[in-house]
């Protein structure tokens, strides 16, 4: 399974037990209206987020649509209990009882029926398939019911926003500014579960096909922390708070115009090491002086996101996020700053690029070696010329080229005369050191697209792509002249050695490799034949 889906996976796992915590939290809180309804749409949004993490993660299909047919129970039901919360948050539930209540669960009643049945499954979804074969939530064909029971949930959801606009109209308008934000916080996740819809009808091959409406409560949470930072007025506002900004993982502080700290999270408490007392109402010289960097940021700035280290054993770096709060007249209202701890995957990034960095060097000298390798299979050992093996894939390749572009190609072999001589006179070392001269001879003296090999012993082949028979010829007369006029000196003695070849040319010589080379060695052994030190080109 790929890591983006793993990671997707556990952000859904993160936000069930994040819901699971603070249903439980209020479970020991005082009895307040809708608190029941909203500790229920809490388990029901666990349940949704905990069976999508649990469709993602698994590889079977058939494991998939059982964990996507539960995660429909928190689908269905999320968008109820949040009216339920809403009527009786806004008093409005004296006609709501146990009757009244299960009459709206009857459109998510048929739809479950309709999900856990295999006959008519169908009407709820057409089909069904996994986003990749590695694994990943499904992509869906809706079916005629789908749309029954989508337009169902937008209208439980749409009414109980209504409500909530309603209470914020009766209240004055500093506390109609934060209700409004809440309301906004609600609507993000219906938003993006309408983009999710319209992109499975409007889009088909979009990536929008992965349902973000659990992961978008992250960013209703910001919402809500703008709205309301320093003000707790409602018994929603602490609800809402402790629902995400106590239980998100990113440090949150909130200052007012004149830079006074009027809101933190659990988690800046923790990391600053303070209590909520001794942040609240304070200057944030007193606050943050040992977070200097962190200071200069939402001081100076008031639009920013950097990266800052703060001091420590070890020390931590944070991303720091500052987002400026302007009212209606454009006038600074304060900032919030969300500080997200990056440490660990400032290390995890270090230690990738330390690998990488590895990883290329070795690369690189693997390659180097394969280099050498390859450049030593196809190179004679003493003189560091091309071998036999490289000249017969050249040649081939040559000869095959020639004939397809009608152009010539003319070969030399050449042999060094009394070369036995050499080696019993003055030993190997000598006749090595000969062959060595005139391999660098050969190489210095050729043209650029000539090719200089060792044939076996004391043997050379010069493969002339391009050259015509009579120039071949006029170049192997100008070395042999050359090369009989070179000194080569051994051991302080001044040596000359000389050398017979004959040349061939394709096509005139043949129309193949083996052809040619052989009318060049017939060529050469004409010149051995005539007194050595000659080149001779063959002639039929």
């Amino acid at each position: 399974m790929s890591l983006e889906w793993i990671i997707f996976a556990s952000i859904l796992l993160i936000n069930s037990l994040a819901a699971l915590f603070i249903a439980a939290f209020l479970t020991r809180r005082p009895h307040a209206p809708g608190r029941r309804s909203l500790i229920a749409m809490l388990v029901m949004l666990a349940v949704w987020n905990f069976s999508y993490a649990m469709i993602t993660l698994s590889t079977s299909l058939e494991t998939k649509l059982l964990w996507l047919k539960i995660e429909n129970i928190g689908i269905l039901s999320t968008p109820i209990f949040w009216l339920f919360f809403a009527l009786r948050y806004n008093r409005l539930d004296g006609w709501l009882n146990r009757y009244t209540a299960s009459l709206f669960f009857i459109i998510p009643a048929i739809s479950l029926f309709f999900l856990f049945s295999t006959q008519w499954f169908h009407l709820y979804y057409a089909s069904v398939r996994q986003v990749s074969e590695g694994g990943g939530p499904l992509i869906i064909e809706r079916g005629p019911w789908y749309f029954v029971a989508v337009i169902y949930t937008y209208l439980a959801s749409l009414a109980a926003i209504v409500l909530l606009i309603r209470r914020a109209i009766q209240h004055r308008n500093i506390y109609r500014r934060q209700m409004y934000v809440l309301i906004a916080a609600v609507l993000i996740p219906t938003v993006v579960n309408v983009v999710y819809q319209l992109s499975l009808s409007f889009l088909p091959t979009s990536a929008l096909h992965i349902d973000l409406t659990p992961i978008s409560f992250m960013v209703s949470a910001v919402l809500i922390v703008v709205g309301v930072f320093g003000l707790r007025i409602f018994d929603l506002i602490p609800i809402a708070r402790h629902t995400v900004l106590e239980h998100i993982p990113e440090m949150v502080f909130v200052v007012d115009a004149h830079d006074i700290v009027v809101d933190a999270n659990i988690v800046a408490q923790k990391m600053l090491g303070k209590s909520m007392d001794a942040i609240i109402g304070k200057d944030p010289l007193d606050v943050f002086h040992e977070w200097p960097e962190l200071l200069h940021h939402f001081l100076v700035a008031d639009q920013s996101r950097n990266e800052i280290q703060i001091p420590g054993d070890p020390s931590r770096i944070l991303e720091v996020m500052v987002t400026a709060l302007y009212n209606s007249a454009n006038q600074l209202e304060g900032r919030v700053i969300v500080a997200h701890d990056i440490t660990e995957h400032k290390w995890l990034e270090n230690d990738l690029l330390f690998a990488n960095e590895t990883l290329t060097r070795q690369l690189e000298e693997i390659n180097q070696l394969r280099d050498e390798l390859q450049e030593q299979a196809i190179r004679d050992p003493l003189t560091n010329v091309y071998n036999r093996r490289y000249m017969n894939e050249f040649l081939s390749q040559e000869v095959a080229r020639a004939e397809r572009d009608g152009t010539p190609l003319s070969v030399v072999i050449m042999d060094m005369d009394n070369f036995k001589m050499f080696n019993d006179t003055y030993g190997h070392k000598c006749g090595d050191i000969i062959l060595q001269e005139i391999a660098a001879f050969l190489v210095q003296h050729t043209r650029k697209g000539d090719v200089v090999c060792r044939f076996g012993g004391e043997e050379f082949v010069i493969l002339m792509p391009g050259a015509t028979l009579e120039k071949a010829y006029e170049r192997a007369e100008t070395w042999r002249q050359d090369f009989a006029d070179t000194t080569i000196e051994y051991e302080g003695m001044k040596l000359s050695a000389t050398f017979s070849a004959g040349v061939a040319s394709y096509p005139q010589h043949g129309d193949t490799d083996e052809f040619i080379l052989q009318a060049a060695d017939r060529a050469l052994y004409q010149s051995k034949d005539a007194g050595k030190n000659k080149v001779t080109m063959f002639s039929l």
